[in-house]
């Protein structure tokens, strides 16, 4: 008998129901690690957080988080900006992320600086370009294949002219074992495609875990050589195994 993947009633559902049986999904999930003792990131996860913090720098004005998750980079990103709005479909995310600030040396004022808020990464309830920056890790393979392009439409108007989107998400081509949840996974040339739909005009991805960022043409060559000679050892080598794009508006 066939394994029972509780995402099919998300993949099969109509546009009209997927954002109430998407939030019960995620609710379900987090209602589980709200019993739980908290522990901070694993040094993979805090690396990560790392090299995001440096790509996105300090100085801005407002950063928006999509799919916060259990807020460990909202947390993380408290220098990086005067104001964090963290989201994400699941409420009981928003108060596991919320209670794990305890976690985190930080004082009254970094704290101010964030609010929460339960929202669907494909219907924001936000200004216009009202943020310097959107990050969203380890969400956008979570959406329905018919919402990416909405979703991404929403990043778009939020964000400022010269806003960036930065995304980190597996490779659809990096050989990636099926999970139950992942129900949309693309290449770096096929975000890149859906991206240039949404109005962002310039991608640039770090060739390796590291600094400085490179226009991200170079990415797809290295995922279209590595996916013709079929060696897929090389892809986490390669660094390409995932995808992390910083979309320009």
């Amino acid at each position: 008998m066939a394994a029972v993947n509780r995402f099919d009633d998300l993949v099969n559902a109509p546009a009209g129901d997927r954002k109430q049986i998407a939030e019960r999904l995620y609710d379900e999930s987090y209602a589980k690690r709200l019993g739980q003792s908290f522990e901070r990131p694993n040094k993979r996860r805090l690396e990560r957080i790392a090299l995001y913090k440096q790509i996105i720098g300090t100085g801005n004005r407002c950063i928006l988080e999509l799919g916060c998750g259990s807020g460990d980079l909202t947390y993380a990103l408290v220098g990086s900006a005067a104001k964090i709005v963290a989201t994400d479909i699941s409420a009981n995310a928003v108060e596991l992320a919320e209670k794990r600030k305890e976690l985190w040396s930080l004082q009254s004022g970094e704290i101010n600086k964030i609010e929460f808020q339960p929202m669907s990464a494909v219907q924001l309830d936000l200004p216009d370009a009202g943020f310097d920056w959107a990050v969203s890790t380890s969400m956008i393979e979570h959406l329905h294949p018919d919402d990416v392009d909405r979703h991404l439409r929403e990043v778009w108007r939020v964000l400022q002219a010269g806003g960036n989107y930065l995304m980190w998400c597996p490779n659809g081509l990096g050989h990636h074992e099926d999970r139950e949840a992942h129900l949309t996974m693309l290449s770096y040339k096929q975000w890149t495609e859906k991206l240039t739909k949404a109005g962002f005009r310039r991608f640039r991805s770090t060739m390796t875990s590291r600094l400085p960022l490179v226009e991200a043409r170079w990415k797809i060559a290295l995922e279209t050589i590595l996916s013709r000679s079929r060696i897929k050892v090389l892809w986490s080598h390669l660094g390409i195994r995932n995808v992390l794009l910083v979309a320009t508006k």
